[in-house]
């Protein structure tokens, strides 16, 4: 049965694309999303989200709808909601408010996972490893001594971020501090950025990062080949992140028969279900100097460029960007027991065909039934 989806996003150009609109998704990214939505055989509907009134009003001129496929971080005409760590929940409240229901995951575990200092509250209670960290309020005076009693407790050097937003909004080389003037100098940086905001001060991990793509509902997941990105990368920001998809054949690939991957996705798999996320989340780790693995940030709401990390870890199972749109899809369509067209039916049947192949391991059950 052909349904009535909203898509619902924060467009701008590349060249706007930076500062605090970094959230939001270029035209071309939009295009192609839209016409693999389209391509499922369903009545799309488009709204480049600007302000909550601008929302109530399309809802009401478009009843009835039967899902919003959700990519906005927040309201374009008020670029608070994209750092603030509240405005993807505030636009699921807001179709909540309508009973709509919401591809990719919920109101609290966007709350969830657009706040880190919530994120790592909910990981640290399941056993998952994360930096030492404290959380400090800008709107509060820069203490030396006060901080320093935090400090002694985790150790220089500190990695310095927004507790909220994410796309590396306020991180900069200069995010590494080594000394309380460097902390000092970050703080009053962000403050003149952001405004008042609440920062994450973290213990400063130096060895590889890794980032893991997991698809499917607390029933069922699917692991994406791991990317492992260059021993020498340096801190991932705006600038570098811009680049990497340019210079993606120095990555570094880590399939399932690799004993990596089987640590990694376990931990992945009990961060989705920790979070209580839907459909698609990536996952970001680091390495200390020993080579143990950390949890470092959780994409509740992962990039779904053409050019995106998601998208590349799904290409090396051989999955189109438009296959993989159809497949999240799918998953918040049979999550709400919405039945899919039957267009849509036999593109996922090609898919899943495709993800048995991956997954196959005969000597490997554990494993498998873990993923699958």
């Amino acid at each position: 049965m052909i349904k009535n989806i909203l898509f619902a996003y924060n467009q701008v150009s590349q060249r706007e694309r930076k500062g605090l609109f970094r959230e939001c998704i270029p035209t071309e990214d939009v295009d192609a999303i839209r016409q693999a939505l389209i391509k499922t055989n369903n009545h799309i509907l488009s709204l480049d989200l600007l302000a909550p009134e601008q929302l109530d009003e399309f809802i009401s001129k478009h009843q009835p709808i039967d899902l919003a496929f959700i990519l906005a971080e927040g309201y374009k005409d008020i670029p608070h909601t994209f750092y603030s760590g509240y405005g993807a929940a505030m636009v699921h409240k807001q179709l909540n408010k309508y009973n709509i229901p919401c591809a990719l995951s919920g109101i609290e575990s966007m709350k969830i996972c657009r706040n880190k200092d919530l994120t790592y509250i909910k990981l640290k209670e399941k056993n998952i490893l994360i930096p030492g960290y404290f959380v400090f309020d800008t709107h509060l005076r820069f203490n030396k001594i006060k901080l320093l009693s935090q400090i002694e407790k985790i150790g220089f050097p500190l990695m310095i971020k927004p507790v909220g937003g994410g796309d590396s909004i306020g991180i900069t080389p200069k995010s590494v501090v080594h000394n309380l003037q460097e902390l000092k100098n970050r703080f009053i940086g962000l403050k003149k950025e952001l405004g008042p905001e609440k920062l994450i001060i973290e213990k400063y991990l130096p060895g590889r990062e890794y980032t893991v793509g997991v698809l499917g509902s607390k029933a069922k997941k699917y692991i994406l080949p791991i990317i492992a990105f260059p021993k020498d990368h340096g801190i991932r920001y705006t600038s570098t992140k811009n680049k990497e998809y340019k210079m993606r054949d120095k990555f570094e690939i880590i399939y399932r028969d690799d004993k990596r991957f089987k640590k990694l996705a376990q931990i992945a798999i009990s961060t989705f279900d920790a979070v209580g996320a839907s459909d698609a989340i990536r996952i970001d780790f680091m390495e200390d100097e020993s080579g143990k693995t950390y949890v470092i940030d959780v994409n509740g709401t992962p990039a779904l460029s053409l050019t995106g990390s998601l998208t590349f870890m799904a290409s090396k199972i051989g999955l189109t960007h438009s296959q993989l749109i159809k497949l999240i899809f799918y998953e918040s369509i049979v999550r709400y027991n919405l039945a899919p067209t039957y267009l849509l039916e036999d593109i996922i049947s090609k898919i899943q065909a495709k993800l048995a192949t991956y997954y196959a391991d005969k000597d490997d059950k554990d494993m498998e039934t873990a993923l699958i």
